[in-house]
């Protein structure tokens, strides 16, 4: 157990370093990452984080920017971070072994800014 526990600092301090590293809130990143993938558009993860709607846009852009090993390790890091000590083996085993895929684009709610 105890190697789990350094396992899921590892992950955390990694996630943490990289986010602040392109000037992003780790936590309101992880926060507006797991939202994202739940499904809520712009307006919602704002009103239910108490991020404004304006920074949850700016940080999906700018996420959606950068280089995709550092968007993968985010995406997937926040996840990790979000799931648990249960997966975090897995992904500490396998790092590296592959080129992740390109990013893929984010996905928006297709209307106008006023629905995201």
């Amino acid at each position: 157990m105890a190697n789990n526990l350094q396992q899921t600092d590892e992950v955390n301090l990694r996630y943490v370093q990289l986010a602040r590293r392109h000037g992003l809130n780790p936590v309101w990143l992880r926060e507006i990452i797991d939202l994202r993938n739940r499904g809520f558009n712009y307006s919602q993860i704002a009103e239910r984080t108490g991020i404004s709607r304006e920074t949850v846009a700016n940080y999906l852009q700018r996420l959606r920017s950068m280089d995709r090993r550092d968007y993968w390790l985010l995406v997937i890091g926040a996840g990790l971070i979000i799931a648990g000590v249960g997966i975090i083996s897995y992904f500490l085993e396998r790092r590296g072994s592959s080129t992740p895929p390109s990013a893929p684009p984010i996905p928006t709610s297709g209307g106008t800014s006023r629905t995201q």
